[in-house]
């Protein structure tokens, strides 16, 4: 696991240095986890939580790995665009099945063979937390809001993993922050910070500070969601 951290580490010094030249690029990944804090501990005992309760520590960690394996694919994908003259505000996130999706320029679009040529991400049966939430759990990319602690003020980009077991998600931090511990967020819904409004009924907002104090200065991170019980991961 410290080659992927050590990877993890260099694409956050490259989007760093794209930062600096004004184009904040941020993959964030997602996963939406279980039940709320305060039924967290009868919920493992029942339910979706048993089977979360379930899964052998080797198959948290190979879930881990995959989790954090398909965001480096993302992201080096769209740094290929950011390098061959695809701005960041060019950048298409139309998927496959989407009906423009062979309409050029094709060039911009993260997930066509002419572009970033990305596979759209699906998530393992064990990795998901709970699949009756909205929206469904899955993988989630675009450009849509900005974080407060990015060193662009411009939308950034955004790439999410969502409803992922807490366990998962406490392995995630552990590798990526050296703490098992899941920050909460202090208001509002996941959704409406780290998913593009076209994937759900909801609106997007800004991701500030004040909306989760522990957040800042991590590029990777698991975080829950205080009203909902639920739980993510992300890099920023």
């Amino acid at each position: 696991m410290l080659d992927r951290f050590s990877s993890l580490q260099t694409i956050r010094n490259k989007s760093r240095t794209k930062a600096e030249r004004g184009n904040a690029l941020i993959y964030v990944l997602i996963a939406i986890a279980l039940f709320a804090a305060l039924s967290f501990t009868v919920g493992r005992q029942t339910g979706n939580n048993q089977e979360a309760g379930t899964l052998r520590p080797e198959e948290i960690e190979l879930a881990a790995s995959r989790v954090l394996s398909y965001a480096a694919q993302a992201e080096a994908s769209v740094d290929q665009m950011m390098y061959t003259n695809t701005t960041i505000d060019e950048l298409d996130f139309v998927l496959p099945d989407e009906a423009d999706f062979d309409t050029e320029p094709v060039v911009d679009k993260v997930y066509h063979p002419g572009g970033g040529g990305l596979v759209p991400g699906s998530l393992d049966p064990k990795v998901i937390a709970q699949v009756s939430l909205t929206p469904p759990a899955g993988w989630y990319l675009g450009r849509f809001n900005s974080m407060e602690w990015t060193e662009s003020t411009a939308t950034d980009v955004i790439l999410t993993a969502h409803q992922i077991h807490q366990d998962i998600c406490a392995d995630i931090n552990l590798k990526l922050t050296g703490n098992a511990a899941i920050p909460a967020i202090n208001g509002g819904s996941l959704p409406e910070f780290l998913i593009d409004a076209r994937f759900h009924s909801g609106s997007n907002s800004d991701f500030e500070i004040s909306d989760c104090a522990s957040c800042e200065d991590f590029n990777a991170l698991c975080v829950s969601d205080t009203a909902a019980g639920t739980t993510i991961v992300f890099t920023m």
